[in-house]
């Protein structure tokens, strides 16, 4: 038997499948022609990598696990609150997911884990009947061993805690939390785990929400992760990370609850419906509102990339963005550029150095573009910026967990947190001002004086800008 043709044979077969597989379930006609091509020149190496970074759909089966598992809310949502005047910016979240709004009592902006920390573990230390927290990066340092103490002791006081974890993410600090988390006897799950036997080896599909829910009362979300990494008055932290936070209460709890029981369910594979009992009234009288917007990989695709464009397109007097990872879509260009064509003031505030090193080269790419089209671009010195917002006119704040790429509109399972209130909206207004302030404006002429290796550089990260 001729063995080297028999591996012959099957390497082409895999390369020929994986092509197939590209072609039939890739959207993008640009990425499905990367994808074929690169299976096709590389029979061996290429497959492997498309199943590694290129599959990024859920199974049938899993998504009818992950949808079929809480009951339908029955109370309604509101349109249009009564003396509100929140057209047409409310309508787009409302088309994009057929949900009105919900109720805000309060809204609190937590900048860095100064603010952020002490707040979340004081309302752990005196919850009373749960505590359901669900982070991308969960580090093994003196801040984790800080809510792992705080949890355990929730859990001796019989609350119920449930923790969810990333199944990336958590190899993002070692030794992985999982194992101190499980020692401890807490409820833990892992989304979407690495494991090589059975092989579950995807880098897409992973969930970069964050959520703290306790006792139905109070929700925290927005873009920090837990670690000292978001200590950023600790100059002699290597790694420190600047971010922003939020902390509510109202109806909106409820829908960050349901987020959170979702992505517990469905990392519990559990199929029937389970009944939920929402705890908060969806108050007429509620000076602030709020929409949220789930995203990822499932039937849920493309909702924050569509809301990104439509909110764009319908601001009036500022499109002001911060995120740390900036390589938007050809639709959110477009809306970007019209916008600034129609003369609306348009400020783009992106870190200086970017933790991922490729994602700074392709900026170095697109940039350019931007600034001849008399677009606002500010560098923010060190700490890392990595706080995601949107501010849209006097009235309307995106927040979330998602970064403004490929990687969190399409690959990740996302929240965006639509706000409508001009006290936030200040107050996030401040911040960016704030960063403006001692950031530096891009200059064209700048970014044009690059050598030719260093442009090659730049288009070659810009060209895997999908995957980053």
């Amino acid at each position: 038997m001729n063995y080297a043709l028999l591996l012959t044979l099957l390497i082409i077969a895999t390369s020929i499948a994986a092509a197939l597989h590209a072609l039939l379930n890739n959207r993008d006609s640009k990425a499905a022609f990367a994808w074929v091509s690169f299976c096709l020149i590389l029979p061996l190496a290429g497959p492997v990598i498309y199943l590694v970074f290129g599959i990024n759909r859920l199974q049938q089966s899993a998504l009818k696990a992950y949808f079929a598992t809480l009951e339908a809310e029955k109370s309604p949502s509101i349109k249009e609150p009564d003396g509100a005047d929140l057209r047409p910016l409310s309508l787009v979240g409302e088309k994009v997911t057929g949900k009105g709004l919900r109720a805000c009592t309060s809204v609190a902006m937590l900048e860095n884990g100064e603010a952020l920390y002490p707040d979340m573990l004081q309302k752990i230390r005196n919850a009373k009947t749960k505590v359901f927290l669900s982070s991308y990066i969960f580090d093994n340092d003196s801040i984790g061993d800080e809510f792992v103490q705080e949890l355990c002791k929730a859990k001796d006081r019989n609350v119920d805690v449930r923790v969810i974890i990333d199944g990336l993410g958590e190899y993002m600090s070692f030794p992985r939390m999982g194992r101190k988390l499980r020692n401890c006897g807490l409820n833990f799950a892992r989304f979407n785990p690495i494991s090589l036997l059975p092989p579950s080896i995807h880098i897409n599909m992973r969930n970069h929400r964050k959520i703290l829910i306790v006792d139905s009362a109070v929700a925290y979300t927005g873009g920090q992760n837990i670690g000292e990494r978001h200590m950023a008055a600790k100059t002699g932290n290597k790694h420190r990370v600047s971010d922003l936070h939020f902390r509510f209460t109202g109806k909106i709890v409820d829908e960050l609850e349901r987020a959170f029981l979702r992505d517990w369910y469905s990392c519990r594979n559990r199929r029937e419906i389970i009944s939920f009992n929402p705890a908060n009234p969806n108050l007429q009288s509620a000076d602030t509102w709020g929409r949220l917007v789930l995203d990822g990989p499932n039937e849920h695709l493309d909702r924050l990339n569509d809301l990104l464009v439509g909110i764009i397109s319908a601001a009036k007097n500022r499109v002001w963005i911060m995120t740390p990872y900036f390589l938007p879509g050809q639709d959110i260009v477009a809306a970007i550029l019209g916008a600034r064509l129609r003369g609306i003031d348009v400020k783009i505030l992106l870190p200086a150095r970017n933790n991922i090193f490729l994602v700074h080269w392709a900026h170095q790419k697109i940039l350019p573009y931007f600034l001849e089209k008399d677009i606002a671009v500010y560098f923010q010195p060190p700490p890392f910026i990595h706080t995601k917002a949107l501010i849209i006119d006097e009235n309307y704040s995106l927040i979330g967990s998602a970064n403004m790429d490929a990687r969190s509109l399409r690959l990740n399972f996302e929240l965006g947190l639509e706000v409508f209130d001009k006290p936030l909206n200040q107050q996030l207004e401040a911040y960016f001002q704030e960063k403006i302030t001692v950031a530096q404006q891009l200059n064209i002429d700048e970014l044009k004086i690059v050598r030719l290796p260093q442009r090659i550089r730049n288009a070659l990260a810009w060209l895997f800008s999908p995957y980053l």
